[in-house]
């Protein structure tokens, strides 16, 4: 059977079609979605918040007047999400020219002139150089004692301005590598010692200033950070130094007796050591392991040192060791820290306060002692020279407390 073609009804065909074109052409085209309902409003693709990034407002609910600068919308494509660094890891190297600009003036160079004979007997002078720091109005200068303990004849000081002055040694002291020395009468600019080693931190930004390898010009000044706390080196056969500060602060030969700085300008420790070759041999290199004396060391020398041109150490009168612990377990002693005493100096401290050999330090007025090193540092912090202390011990299987009165350490 032939159907033919009603051309009546075209008219409505077409009109149906042009209506249904212009309703698809206005329909919008869905985006990809992370998961909010599509009738909340365009999805905003999230920006990656940093430190140094202005605050965000809240967005603006729908229908009201924006307050603030209209939002740029992101385009829209699927956000990649940068990873947001935790809270104060953000790191920023400090200015430091502002604060050397400020302590450079109280900070010296130092000449020292050694005279001896030669084996002609003709006079020879030699010379030696490092870096000192002004510590009071009336210019008296704190540097290492190694500078000018060996027969020094002369010691210039050159400031900041350049000039040169003459300086008196006041007193050094070996067992801290501490010295002071005096200008001549006058004012000077100077950094205060003040003992406030308690606040300073693994981790703290230093600077360290000195007359590095006596270079021509203006002092070396290097920055880093505070490496470790509370080290302790042999810097002799007997010299012992204790609570050092440790710095990977770049220091040379002439930074001796410069100071260590925190970012404020503030005098943390005197620069005094540096490791050039590692306990693994001399192929083996070390970088970065420096030590300053703290201002607490700094602080008790230099006050004796004006005051009686030396420092009175409190002193046992006793050769010590540490307790092995698996010796002591061996023997069946029932402590495994502590001092043993191996002998005593006749008519000493510890003679006197009937002290004996074998007897084992456990404790000095209740700070307990581990090692020969904990001892020193305590004799040297927190007691004096003819100060009466109590003395825990073990002995013969069981404590007992005697009284000692210190003695001065013989210099």
């Amino acid at each position: 059977m032939i159907h033919r073609f009603n051309w009546q009804i075209l008219p409505l065909v077409l009109t149906l079609i042009l209506v249904l074109v212009a309703c698809s052409s206005e329909l919008p085209t869905p985006e990809p979605t992370t998961g909010q309902s599509q009738d909340s409003g365009p999805t905003l693709t999230p920006t990656p918040i940093t430190r140094s990034s202005p605050a965000v407002s809240e967005p603006t609910p729908s229908g009201s007047t924006p307050s603030g600068p209209t939002p740029q919308l992101a385009p829209s494509v699927s956000p990649t999400l940068t990873p947001v660094p935790l809270a104060g890891t953000g790191f920023q190297l400090p200015d430091i020219a502002d604060t050397v600009d400020q302590v450079r003036p109280a900070v010296v160079g130092i000449v020292v002139e050694f005279t001896t004979r030669d084996f002609l007997g003709n006079l020879v002078s030699s010379f030696s150089s490092g870096t000192g720091v002004i510590f009071s109005p009336e210019g008296l200068v704190l540097t290492n004692s190694h500078l000018i303990i060996s027969g020094a004849s002369t010691v210039t000081i050159t400031r900041d301005d350049g000039t040169q002055l003459p300086a008196e040694i006041v007193g050094v002291d070996r067992l801290s590598d501490l010295g002071v020395l005096r200008l001549p009468e006058g004012t000077y600019p100077f950094l205060p010692i003040e003992d406030d080693s308690d606040s300073l931190r693994v981790g703290d930004w230093v600077i360290a200033i000195g007359n590095a390898l006596a270079l021509p010009g203006d002092l070396t000044v290097t920055v880093g950070v505070v490496s470790a706390l509370g080290r302790t080196l042999d810097v002799s056969e007997d010299v012992t130094l204790y609570d050092l500060i440790q710095t990977d602060a770049v220091i040379n030969p002439g930074n001796s007796g410069g100071p260590l700085l925190d970012l404020q300008g503030k005098l943390v420790g005197i620069n005094t050591a540096i490791l050039r070759q590692s306990s693994l041999g001399s192929r083996s290199a070390v970088e970065g392991i420096g030590f300053a004396i703290n201002t607490e060391t700094a602080t008790l020398v230099s006050r004796q040192l004006v005051e009686s041109r030396r420092v009175r150490w409190a002193w046992m009168g006793a050769f010590l060791g540490d307790l092995v612990p698996e010796l002591a377990a061996q023997a069946g002693i029932p402590v495994s820290e502590g001092v043993v005493v191996r002998e005593v100096v006749r008519n000493g401290p510890a003679d006197s306060a009937s002290i004996q050999r074998g007897d084992i330090i456990l404790s000095l007025d209740g700070i307990k002692v581990g090692t020969v090193r904990d001892l020193t540092r305590i004799l040297r912090q927190e007691f004096s020279a003819k100060q009466e202390i109590e003395v825990e011990l073990f002995r013969n299987g069981a404590r007992l407390t005697l009284p000692m009165v210190l003695g001065e350490r013989p210099r």
